[in-house]
């Protein structure tokens, strides 16, 4: 009975315990049993503990996308309407004491939790967006996407390094997918990019002449460096190295034809 006995307890005591697995690719933030939280990392796999709870956080590449966003240019002319979306991960070794400070968790819908989707969507995009597009025209922002899009990740970079000392995100890449312009400026972009379409044809046309006008100098050149040869080869003068082509060149298309004559007069 003894032994009975002594089996009971630690079945007790695992069913009391809390059970949680942490994902890979996951880490877990130990919540104690007064609601006290843990600055460890617990790394994936099986997590038992007694009246404790392990909080999986997804530290994974995350997406966050952000649209009918407003900004103003330098001008102060606001755009239509543009879309970003910001590729992040999570530092591991930093996600508890991140979390800690902020309590900031959001669900996803494969049940594990992560930090800072709305903190980049509420506050660090936004922000950054505006500074990005305060420092130029949105004809030349339109034109250059790409840069505009670095801009907005070096600034979400600064703006979270300011905001969390510890700063748990590592921003991979930010899109710009979307960016209307007003119609006013649309149209002048539009015109711009007509403008600049005609001047490339034209330019093309030009250079093709030139190109032309190369081929005849050159070839130019050839024939008038054979007749310098051939003169002073033969001992001839150029004018009478002409002659004698023409009258060889005459014989050539005389023989090509049958029952042809050619009247050949020497001046």
């Amino acid at each position: 009975m003894r032994t009975s006995k002594t089996l009971i307890i630690p079945f007790v005591f695992i069913a009391l315990a809390g059970c949680t697995r942490i994902p890979t690719g996951s880490v877990g933030v130990l919540q104690h049993f007064d609601g006290t939280i843990d600055n460890i990392i617990v790394n994936p796999g099986m997590q038992l503990s007694i009246f404790d709870a392990y909080i999986p956080i997804d530290t994974t590449l995350t997406r966050v996308s952000v649209e009918k966003l407003q900004p103003k240019d330098s001008n102060g002319v606001p755009l239509e309407n543009v879309q970003v979306v910001v590729t992040f991960r999570l530092d591991p070794s930093k996600v508890a004491s991140f979390y800690i400070k902020t309590k900031e968790l959001d669900r996803e819908d494969n049940g594990l939790y992560t930090l800072g989707p709305k903190i980049l969507q509420e506050s660090v995009i936004p922000y950054a967006v505006q500074l990005a597009t305060e420092r130029s025209d949105l004809a030349t922002i339109s034109s250059h996407l790409g840069d505009y899009a670095e801009t907005i990740r070096q600034v979400s970079v600064s703006r979270l390094d300011k905001l969390y000392p510890n700063n748990p995100f590592i921003i991979q890449s930010v899109t710009v997918p979307n960016f209307e312009l007003p119609e006013t400026i649309q149209k002048q972009v539009n015109a711009k990019a007509g403008f600049l379409a005609e001047l490339q044809t034209i330019e093309a046309e030009k250079q093709v002449v030139e190109q032309r006008q190369q081929l005849v100098q050159e070839r130019a050149t050839v024939s008038a460096n054979a007749l310098a040869q051939a003169a002073h080869a033969t001992g001839l003068s150029v004018e009478q190295v002409i002659a004698w082509e023409r009258v060889e060149a005459l014989k050539t298309l005389a023989g090509s034809k049958a029952g042809a004559s050619v009247l050949v007069l020497d001046k």
